[in-house]
């Protein structure tokens, strides 16, 4: 049994570090259930309201009655680049991280059917559409500075993780001895953490009040990725009065995380202790070090299917309402995690380097992203232009992990956890469009505001987006051309690692920003 005993105890994160390398969390699911403003150049100009509209691409996304619209056959492609900015602040500093990307956000054909204008039949025209869509850009780049006092260190979590798990000394020697798959086996391995009492094979934690100073944090995340929506639609429009219409949505999601956790400072290495309970050597004060890196790529497809329509009772107004039904995801997670620690060797009284590495794996699991419902109208002012807006409800707290069938061995009851967090954490939201577009002979120009509702139940905390959005475009007899800028800021916390009582837990507040522009080309044959 090792002699001594870095006293520190305890980290847990909202975003994956977790007491194994399997890292759902209530972050996971929102991530896959909060989109931004997407649709074409179009659509993002006038703020993403377009439930109502229809004879767009990308309201297969939306509202697919909007394919009995169209009167023409479509194709149209669209481009952009993505700027995301983030403010982190920890312990009074601010750093500021960029990131950019392009991307191909839209693409898509719409084959109609028109009945011409001396055919009687009410059924007056039906649309097939297939659209490729962007929902979300996870590119994005975190680094920040921060400062923690004892007993809230990450050395402190793994105690803490290693304690509430009631991992004992020989289930540790074991797993060393037959691979690493867990934080608290890699604490153990490279000496930062030790029991010290056998008898109760408790880990050292807030028992000791032996620190001499604060410690020394700094975390850098790079995250890459997308989620992207396929979209198969159709679409029909009675009497021109009324439109209806639905789509099955595909969807793939690809996540990819890479962060280094580095940590430097003061601890009290463990005392000797007399046969009698009496400290009888002092313990060595001293510094450590240490880096964790921390990786995994998440890939996934899901399955929804989404149902709408429009009313048009004049042609100077337009009624719109769609429901998409939850999301199914099969999501596969692959990942791998190392520790390199330097401490004191009390023995030798010489500093020691050891790096340990968990066992690489891999697992699969079920997620279901909310129910989201949408309504919708829009007012047209002649040949001048139109009014639009959307209400859509999404109910954060809905969103379920499950088990997937290929995990053979896994506890049924592995995601309770995390399921009952979801609902603790987040609520029903409400998301508000607004839009509009200028019309002067072949010229277009547009203006929108898109307001993405807090998903969190903590009312101190407001968990918003809001998004500013301009476009013009141009129009021709058979092709058009559109450009977009969409400006979205919002704020976030993020907590490096959780105690298994919350309390202590570092909170780092975030500033996001991000700015899109966008152009869609489209051609009518």
């Amino acid at each position: 049994m090792k002699s001594y005993k870095i006293i520190s105890a305890s980290l847990a994160l909202l975003l994956g570090w977790s007491g194994t390398a399997l890292a759902q969390t209530e972050v996971d699911a929102l991530r896959y259930s909060r989109y931004g403003v997407s649709g074409s150049a179009r659509i993002q100009g006038i703020g993403g309201a377009q439930s109502a509209l229809g004879a767009d691409i990308s309201t297969m996304v939306s509202n697919p009655a909007g394919l009995g619209l169209f009167r023409r056959s479509e194709f149209s492609i669209s481009a952009g680049t993505q700027l995301n900015t983030v403010n982190a602040r920890g312990s009074g500093s601010t750093m500021t991280n960029d990131q950019n990307a392009l991307s191909i956000p839209q693409v898509g054909f719409v084959f109609t059917d028109r009945k011409g204008d001396s055919d009687n039949n009410d059924w007056r025209g039906t649309s097939i559409g297939i659209s490729y869509s962007r929902l979300n850009n996870f590119n994005q780049r975190l680094s920040y500075n921060n400062t923690a006092e004892p007993p809230n260190t990450m050395v402190d979590y793994f105690a803490d993780l290693a304690n509430s798990n009631r991992r004992t000394e020989n289930s540790l020697i074991n797993e060393l001895n037959s691979g690493i798959t867990t934080y608290e086996g890699l604490a153990y391995g490279t000496y930062l953490t030790e029991f010290y009492d056998v008898a109760t094979d408790q880990f050292t934690e807030n028992a000791f009040p032996l620190y001499t100073g604060n410690v020394n944090q700094r975390e850098e995340i790079q995250r890459k990725g997308s989620q992207n929506q396929l979209d198969i639609g159709a679409g029909a429009s009675y009497r021109d009065k009324l439109y209806l219409g639905a789509s099955l949505g595909i969807v793939n999601t690809n996540f990819e995380q890479n962060r280094i956790f580095s940590e430097e400072g003061p601890y009290a290495a463990l005392p000797m202790y007399d046969n009698d309970g009496n400290i009888s050597e002092p313990p060595l004060i001293d510094n450590y070090s240490f880096e964790l890196r921390d990786g995994f790529t998440s890939r996934g497809t899901g399955l929804n299917l989404r149902v709408g329509i429009i009313a048009r009772p004049v042609d100077a107004l337009r009624f719109g309402l769609s429901i998409q039904t939850p999301t199914i995801y099969t999501i596969t997670e692959t990942y791998n995690t190392s520790l390199s620690a330097t401490t004191l060797n009390p023995e030798t009284e010489t500093y020691r380097t050891v790096t340990e590495s968990m066992m690489p794996g891999e697992f699969s699991y079920n997620l279901v992203t909310p129910f989201r419902a949408t309504g919708g109208v829009a007012v047209f002012l002649s040949k001048y232009g139109f009014l639009t807006a959307d209400l859509e409800y999404v109910n954060y707290s809905g969103a379920r992990f499950s088990e997937s069938q290929s995990n053979f061995g896994t506890s049924g009851d592995y995601f309770d956890e995390v399921n009952s967090r979801i609902s603790d954490t987040y609520k029903s939201a409400v998301n508000f469009k607004v839009g509009a577009e200028g019309r002067y002979e072949v010229f277009r120009v547009r203006a929108g505001y898109a307001v993405s509702g807090s998903p969190y139940q903590n009312a101190d905390f407001n968990g918003q987006i809001n998004s500013v959005t301009l476009g013009a475009g141009i129009r021709l007899q058979n092709f058009y051309l559109d450009a977009a800028y969409v400006n979205s800021k919002g704020v976030s916390r993020y907590s490096p690692y959780t105690f298994s009582d919350v309390v202590g837990s570092p909170v780092i507040d975030l500033e996001q920003r991000q700015n899109t522009v966008m152009f869609t080309f489209g051609y009518n044959f």
